[in-house]
C-alpha cells in the first residue's frame, strides 16, 4: 500500500527546482529502512546525522506533550505577522516550511487555520501522520542539505527546536534566506538546554537544584561531542549577522515545570511539563551510554535530576523565540 509520504531524492547540488520529479512516494515497506533499534529504543538509521533522541512511540508522545506544553505557554501556534504573510495571494498560493517536523503536528494544527495555504513539514524519518489533510506534505530530507525548492519559494519558514539536528546555524540560515521570498517570514522557537528559577536572581540553582544544574551540565557536554553547542539565546545575533534579515523580534517565555504556578493552565503546562522533562532524561540514556558513562552513574545523574525538579517549586524552562523578515 501507497502511503502520502515523499522522501527527497535530490542528488544534484545545483539542482533546486519544485519539480515533482524530486521527491518519490514511499511505500509502505520502505518505511522501517529508516530505522534502527538500539538499548530497546528505535533510532533514525542515518548514521552521519547528529540527532541523538530517539524517534520511537515514547519519544512521539513527548514530542506531541511539548507542542501542547509551548502552545499553551505562548497562547498561539505562531508568533509575529503571520495572517499578514500568509494572506491570499491572487496569483499563487502561499507556503509554509517547518523544519524538523517531528510529528508534524504544528502542520496539521496550522492548516486547519489557514487551509488554502500549502505547508511542507521535513524531517529524517517519517514519523509524521500518513495521512495529512489536503495542503500538507511531509517529506524526509536532512535540513543541513540544500533543499528542493528554488529560490523565494517560501513565505513562512518555521524552525521549532532544531538546535539538536544542525551544527551550523548560520549556514543553516543562508538556505533559509535563499528559500524565503522578499518580506517572508523566518521563526526561531528554541527550548534553551538548562533550567532556571521564575523569581529572578536571588536563587541560587547550584544551591537549590544541584541534581538538574548537573545533569544539565553532563548533557551538553555529550551533546558537544557530537558538535552540538547550545544556541537558543544566540539566534537573533545569528539572524542578524547574515545581513539577510530585519532586525528579529526577540521574545522569552517561561515553562513552569511542576504544579507550583498559580495560574490554573500554566500549573497544567506545568505538570505536562515535569512529565517532558523525564521522558527526555530517559530519551537521553542511550547517548549517555556512548560517552562511556556507566549505568550506575546513568542511573544516579538522572533520578537526581529528577527529584530536584519533582520537589524544587519554581523552577522553569527558558523557551527562547525570535522572528524577522526576509530583505
Amino acid at each position: 500500500m501507497t502511503v502520502e509520504y515523499t522522501e527527497n531524492m535530490l542528488h544534484d547540488e545545483d539542482d533546486a527546482s519544485d519539480a515533482s520529479s524530486d521527491v518519490t512516494e514511499l511505500e509502505e515497506y520502505d518505511f522501517p529502512g529508516h530505522f534502527f533499534e538500539r538499548d530497546g529504543r528505535l533510532f533514525h538509521s542515518h548514521g552521519s546525522l547528529p540527532y541523538p533522541l530517539p524517534a520511537d512511540g515514547p519519544e512521539q508522545a513527548r514530542l506531541n506533550s511539548v507542542h501542547r506544553i509551548l502552545r499553551d505557554t505562548v497562547e498561539s501556534h505562531y508568533l509575529g505577522p503571520v495572517t499578514e504573510v500568509l494572506s491570499d495571494a491572487r496569483t499563487r498560493q502561499k507556503r509554509v516550511l517547518d523544519l524538523c517536523t517531528g510529528t508534524g503536528r504544528w502542520p496539521m494544527d496550522m492548516a486547519r487555520l489557514f487551509p488554502r495555504v500549502k505547508i511542507y513539514g521535513l524531517d529524517i524519518v517519517p514519523i509524521a501522520t500518513r495521512r495529512p489533510l489536503p495542503h500538507v506534505q511531509f517529506e524526509i530530507h536532512d535540513i543541513t542539505k540544500r533543499l528542493r525548492w528554488n529560490n523565494g519559494a517560501m513565505d513562512f519558514i518555521h524552525a521549532r527546536n532544531i538546535g539538536l539536528a544542525v551544527t551550523d546555524y548560520p549556514e543553516l540560515l543562508r538556505e533559509v534566506a535563499r528559500l524565503l521570498r522578499p518580506g517572508g517570514l523566518f521563526f526561531s522557537g528554541e527550548i534553551g538546554r538548562s533550567i532556571d528559577f521564575a523569581h529572578g536572581p536571588s536563587f541560587d540553582l547550584a544551591r537549590q537544584a544541584p541534581r538538574a544544574r548537573s545533569f544539565f551540565q553532563v548533557v551538553n557536554r555529550s551533546l558537544e561531542l557530537r558538535h552540538l553547542v547550545p544556541i537558543a539565546d544566540r539566534i537573533p545575533s545569528f539572524i542578524q549577522q547574515s545581513h539577510q534579515f530585519t532586525v528579529p523580534t526577540i521574545q522569552t517565555f517561561h515553562i513552569p515545570i511542576g504544579d507550583w504556578h498559580l495560574n490554573p493552565v500554566m500549573r497544567r503546562v506545568g505538570r505536562m511539563y515535569l512529565a517532558a522533562l523525564k521522558d527526555f532524561a530517559e530519551s537521553l540514556k542511550p547517548m549517555l551510554r556512548e560517552a562511556r558513562m556507566t549505568q550506575h552513574e546513568i542511573d544516579t545523574l538522572v533520578t537526581g535530576f529528577i527529584e530536584d525538579i519533582e520537589h524544587v517549586p519554581g523552577l522553569v524552562g527558558v523557551y527562547h523565540t525570535a522572528w524577522a523578515r526576509k530583505l
